[in-house]
């Protein structure tokens, strides 16, 4: 079954398919900006052939989706370049930004991402963020931006989130009246919205972690694939061993083996980064 549905898309699909894969095989040398730049140009392609061709709306709708296809790689590439470079904060936006390009994707099309989806959702974990602004707003009109009717009434035919002839049917906020709250959550809309902190603070460790290992030639890129978490016991650095009838170093007022005896070793958190090489035409179909 073809991942799109004409003609036309599938056809150009295939030839923006192979670009990407001969793109992809530079991923593996660290050559992103080579990567980025080549991605570019490929945008420009689809935007030429946009112009030219029939504007029929479904032939509209797997450019669509073609055009989402060619900027995810634009923004996963632009997300590892600034990984790599250790700047993480800028990089969560990036990351965010592609699983955008994912969900877009699979929504109007069945081309297989599944890789690259589970690939970005176990680097999401490596991330400190797990608790996201959002904030509340009054305004009188929430305008589409397909027909401008209201697009809550009647009056306006299209529906949030639908693809109609190659556009994305959205709302435009018109005159806010007030932002009325900020709320804490836990799974937001938006998961840009968070505590900035500076890149070489304690939060980004795990990440870190994980770019050292990929800069000093541990593995490549497309080798990421898991994050394994289990308990593991270390040594205490408070620990200090004395007679069982000696009062215990804590402060605590009680004897050595009646507290703190037993507590030489601490369970703490563990994290395996798991690395399997791939072969490109196991990652993208």
């Amino acid at each position: 079954m073809s991942p799109l549905k004409t003609q036309e898309g599938y056809d150009a699909f295939n030839t923006i398919l192979k670009n990407v894969s001969e793109i992809l095989t530079l991923l593996d040398k660290n050559s992103l900006e080579v990567c980025i730049e080549k991605t570019h140009l490929l945008q420009l392609e689809i935007q030429t052939k946009k112009h030219n061709i029939q504007q029929d709306e479904y032939i509209l709708n797997d450019f669509f989706v073609i055009l989402r296809f060619v900027d995810f790689f634009s923004s996963y590439f632009d997300l590892w370049r600034k990984l790599l470079n250790y700047e993480f904060s800028s990089s969560w936006n990036s990351l965010q930004d592609s699983l955008d390009f994912l969900r877009l994707i699979k929504k109007f099309s069945s081309i297989n991402v599944e890789f690259f989806e589970d690939q970005l959702l176990e680097l999401e974990k490596t991330y400190p963020y797990n608790i996201f602004f959002s904030i509340g707003a009054t305004a009188e009109l929430i305008e589409c931006n397909l027909c401008g009717q209201d697009i809550d009434s009647e009056d306006c035919p299209h529906i949030k989130g639908e693809l109609y002839s190659g556009k994305i049917a959205h709302g435009i906020v018109k005159n806010i009246v007030e932002a009325n709250h900020v709320s804490l959550v836990s799974i937001p809309k938006d998961k840009r919205c968070v505590v900035k902190y500076e890149d070489s603070g304690e939060q980004f460790k795990l990440v870190r972690y994980l770019a050292d290992l990929i800069n000093d030639g541990r593995f490549n890129i497309l080798d990421f694939c898991e994050l394994k978490f289990s308990k593991k016991l270390n040594l205490n650095p408070e620990y200090v061993k004395l007679g069982r009838n000696e009062p215990c170093y804590c402060g605590s007022g009680y004897k050595f083996k009646k507290c703190c005896i037993s507590k030489e070793y601490i369970e703490g958190d563990h994290v395996d980064i798991v690395a399997i090489p791939k072969a490109i035409d196991r990652v993208i179909t």
